[in-house]
């Protein structure tokens, strides 16, 4: 089946844009503050900056290339690596090239580690709690060794 280069492109569009808008919805109004709903959206804040620069690239490109058989089949599976969670691209493209880029890597790592922080502070019986937190600070304290 050979769709027109509108319909392709409408496909392709469509494919980035539904479910990954009817998850964030759904991950944004959840009233859930666990660790997996945290990451949820996160993982659904990643995504958009990631997908908007394949969609500027794909829009830019298109005009040039866009008539080569294959060329929306490859946009539309490079936008499912992003969102699918067996891939969760966008968190690969986000954290390896955007926040580089922007010079936020710091932030983030700071950010992964409140992460952990809150995740640790979930499962610590409160009998533990200043001990083990005292010896996780002390793991990131303690000077690397070769």
């Amino acid at each position: 089946l050979r769709l027109p280069e509108e319909q392709r492109r409408f496909v392709t569009v469509a494919l980035g844009t539904a479910y990954p808008m009817a998850a964030t919805i759904v991950a944004v109004s959840t009233t859930k503050q666990d660790t997996a709903a945290v990451q949820e959206q996160n993982f659904w804040l990643t995504y958009w900056p990631t997908y908007t620069i394949l969609f500027i690239a794909m829009d830019y490109l298109e005009n040039f290339i866009g008539h080569i058989p294959g060329f929306y089949s490859l946009c539309a599976i490079t936008t499912l690596y992003l969102f699918l969670p067996m891939f969760r691209g966008a968190d690969v493209v986000f954290r390896r090239v955007l926040v580089p880029l922007s010079g936020q890597y710091e932030n983030m790592l700071l950010h992964d580690t409140y992460l952990v922080k809150m995740g640790m502070e979930k499962t610590i019986p409160p009998e533990h709690h200043d001990r083990v937190m005292t010896r996780a600070a002390q793991v990131f304290t303690k000077p690397k060794t070769s």
